[in-house]
């Protein structure tokens, strides 16, 4: 079983990203979805934590302010695919106002499995808010992380750096054939489930589906 805990970054500008704690009760490992800003706020929620994994759903500015200072203070390995790399030391292409070095520990791609308590992460690739954006599935507890691939009741934007708008239907498509329902945290705004946006997210009830 894991427990799942919000914190909400709000940038100076006013927006706000979610980043998430997430702590199996069996062993206590934790992972940290998307740390959004250097807070010490975040810090604070970790200090009795074994901080296994930071978990980066894609590598935006919002979602990745805060992965130095998590693995300075916990020594936790950086997951990204392999496809969003390139984004972690380019403010051209995450789109922030500086050119902070992040360097990613662990690369990975559609199907990679991470050992995490008494289970594992699965990913899944859903590229179409950037290249590699990805989704980390925990099946054992029917809980999706969906970063900005999907939200309640719309998606995520495409026209930024490697954005496309025919591959993010694609990758909704993807999610809606997953078996059975799932707890959906996505990047920003509120917590969903898959059920429910099968049913009511237009962009997921589209004719378009893969081939």
């Amino acid at each position: 079983m894991i427990t799942v805990k919000t914190h909400l970054a709000i940038a100076d500008d006013g927006f706000e990203t979610n980043t998430y704690i997430v702590t199996c009760e069996e062993t206590g490992e934790t992972a940290v979805v998307d740390p959004s800003l250097s807070e010490e706020s975040l810090i604070q929620k970790l200090e009795d934590k074994k901080v296994k994994y930071i978990l980066l759903t894609h590598g935006h500015y919002d979602h990745i302010g805060g992965v130095n200072l998590v693995k300075e203070k916990t020594g936790a390995k950086v997951v990204i695919h392999k496809e969003d790399e390139e984004m972690l030391c380019d403010k051209n292409k995450n789109y922030g106002t500086d050119s902070t070095l992040i360097y990613a520990d662990i690369l990975v791609e559609d199907g990679s499995e991470l050992p995490y308590g008494n289970s594992k992460i699965k990913v899944l690739h859903t590229p179409g808010h950037t290249k590699g954006g990805v989704c980390y599935i925990f099946e054992d507890d029917r809980v999706l992380f969906s970063g900005d691939t999907l939200f309640r009741l719309t998606a995520g934007r495409t026209d930024l750096y490697g954005g496309d708008a025919r591959t993010e239907l694609m990758s909704l498509a993807k999610i809606a054939e997953l078996d059975g329902d799932y707890k959906v945290y996505p990047g920003h705004d509120a917590a969903t489930t898959l059920d429910f946006e099968r049913q009511y997210n237009r962009y997921m009830r589209t004719r378009f589906r893969r081939k």
